[in-house]
């Protein structure tokens, strides 16, 4: 039985994405302050992109820390002042990060002149799983367990988005943890409870839901400058139509599938995916990005890999990698895979200059063909 090395998660997945700069002379860039009058802020890496590609010329700004997810973070003072002296603010949405919907308070109760962007509006979001709900309260009980059913301690190294964006050589307090983080580190970096409701919030991992996201973001911007209503139409339709050929190229891909069923080692954040290509997702935990492991988690994996006879994991790039190598060399699994929501960037991802699609078709989508047998 092969055991994977953590070399194996990231390197196949280290080809990177980066803080793009968006189309038409628009720059996307995290962190730091920036002294111009058409600066767009943006509270996550997703919606930043995509808010990239929409706004030409201007500067879009992931408010949050490279190698940060932005969803446990906690920014600040300068931070909420960057977003008073902002033209626009586009946040995921309310629940998704506490520190956001506190700033968005903020901008409405000073009647600040600062248009607010809710990327998920409208956007029919899927519902938690009971598995989900019941992990997510069961992990409060088990949050100081040391080891799980004889898991190695965290390898040095690894980290994930959905908690929300990510880089490495930095300790990640992020809704999925990213490389250097230890399993405690990360942990403690997640004093809040991330709880998103009944809601899954992963929406911009299917393509479709990812275009109504595009829309929310052009027709907010138009509304804070209607004289470049038709510039960011325009935008946002070009854009649109590459997330039209990444979903087509997911349904081809995946087409051919011989299984029907894969096995994350993480938290539970790619629903979205399998119901956009039917097909099923398991995962060794809930929605919330901190949850830590239990022996009975890693006790159903076991059955799973069993009962659907798979032979890779998925691990998320983000998360510790401590679960998928228990597995792999407990279990008939020979290797992990990454996988990651695109919550960030890793420093590789993010050197080569790549966005959310080119995470999408270079990190995720090899990785799902072959879990899946249909390469």
């Amino acid at each position: 039985m092969q055991r994977t090395r953590r070399g194996l998660l990231l390197g196949a997945a280290a080809v990177a994405t980066s803080a793009v700069a968006g189309c038409l002379g628009t720059s996307s860039t995290n962190s730091g302050s920036d002294d111009g009058d058409d600066t767009i802020q943006a509270s996550f890496f997703v919606v930043s992109d995509f808010t990239s590609h929409v706004a030409a010329g201007r500067t879009v700004r992931n408010l949050v820390p490279f190698g940060q997810h932005g969803h446990g973070w906690e920014p600040g003072p300068d931070v909420q002042r960057d977003v008073l002296d902002a033209d626009a603010f586009v946040y995921v949405g309310e629940g998704f990060q506490p520190w956001a919907d506190k700033i968005v308070r903020n901008v409405r109760n000073d009647d600040a002149d600062v248009r607010v962007i809710e990327a998920w509006e409208g956007i029919d979001l899927l519902g938690a799983t009971e598995h989900d709900d019941g992990h997510d309260g069961h992990e409060e009980d088990h949050s100081d367990e040391g080891s799980h059913d004889g898991s190695e301690n965290h390898e040095e190294g690894h980290d994930d988005g959905e908690n929300h964006d990510g880089s490495a050589n930095e300790s990640h307090g992020d809704h999925d943890g990213h490389e250097n983080s230890t399993a405690e580190s990360h942990e403690g970096s997640q004093e809040e409870s991330h709880d998103h409701g009944s809601k899954d919030p992963h929406f911009w991992l299917d393509p479709d839901r990812a275009k109504q996201s595009v829309d929310n973001i052009a027709d907010g911007l138009a509304e804070m400058d209607p004289a470049n209503e038709s510039t960011y139409t325009e935008n946002a339709d070009g854009f649109k139509q590459r997330l039209t050929e990444l979903d087509e190229t997911y349904e081809e891909r995946l087409s051919g599938r011989a299984k029907d069923t894969v096995l994350v080692a993480g938290h539970n954040s790619f629903r979205y995916l399998g119901e956009r290509y039917d097909f099923h997702v398991e995962a060794l935990t809930g929605l919330a990005p901190d949850a830590e492991p239990t022996p009975k988690d890693v006790r159903r994996a076991q059955s799973v890999i069993d009962e659907h006879d798979i032979e890779y994991i998925l691990a998320p790039v983000f998360e510790s990698d401590r679960a998928a190598t228990q597995l792999v060399r407990e279990t008939d699994a020979t290797e992990a895979l990454p996988l990651t929501p695109v919550p960030s960037l890793t420093e590789e991802w993010r050197a080569e200059g790549w966005g959310y699609v080119d995470v999408m078709e270079n990190v995720n989508l090899p990785s799902l063909a072959r879990a899946l047998g249909a390469e």
